[in-house]
């Protein structure tokens, strides 16, 4: 039962942090590595009095979860160094039709904005540090490491997964970015 509740986080936070996503647990590389203020290498923080270009509602369209036989939406929200995400599972590519008896997660957590990041593909990203703090109303404690590019109203997250703050993506997720609701 742990191994699957394990394995159901992961896929969720891969989800919810961005398409191929970074949904991997991290073990700190740093003494004083913290996802909630960064770290001594890590730049800038996002304190809790502090609105980020991320502050906000951002939704990912309906389609499919990588390698699973179903269709989701996710919604993220930001506010001062907190979010939260909700996913809804669907059978059909449209999403109209809502996944019998499958769980519609939600987490929330802290997050912090580090130092830019530059992309393979020449863009400049910035440092995205994760601490999942609850997962379905209950306890967690998962750390993870990504990166994140606003374009306008578009949040794209990183490719791929990432196993420490040294080993984030170096690319963007293009095929399912996040769209700004307000």
């Amino acid at each position: 039962m742990k191994k699957l509740l394990f394995c159901t986080l992961v896929s969720v936070m891969m989800v919810g942090c961005g398409g191929g996503g970074s949904g991997s647990v991290v073990e700190e590389t740093e003494e004083n590595a913290d996802p909630e203020t960064g770290n001594e290498d890590s730049g800038t923080v996002t304190p809790s009095d502090q609105i980020t270009v991320l502050d906000g509602t951002w939704k990912k369209q309906c389609g499919p979860v990588e390698g699973e036989p179903h269709y989701d939406i996710v919604t993220v929200s930001f506010s001062r160094g907190e979010f939260t995400t909700d996913i809804e599972n669907y059978i059909d590519s449209g999403c109209t039709t809502p996944q019998p008896f499958a769980p519609n997660p939600t987490s929330s957590g802290n997050f912090a904005l580090g130092d830019d990041v530059l992309l393979s593909d020449g863009l400049t990203a910035t440092e995205f540090n994760i601490h999942t703090t609850q997962f379905d109303g209950a306890f967690f404690d998962i750390k993870e490491y990504d990166i994140v590019y606003v374009d306008n109203d578009i949040l794209y997250a990183g490719d791929g997964e990432t196993d420490s703050p040294l080993q984030r993506p170096t690319s963007l997720d293009y095929d399912r970015p996040f769209y700004r609701q307000n």
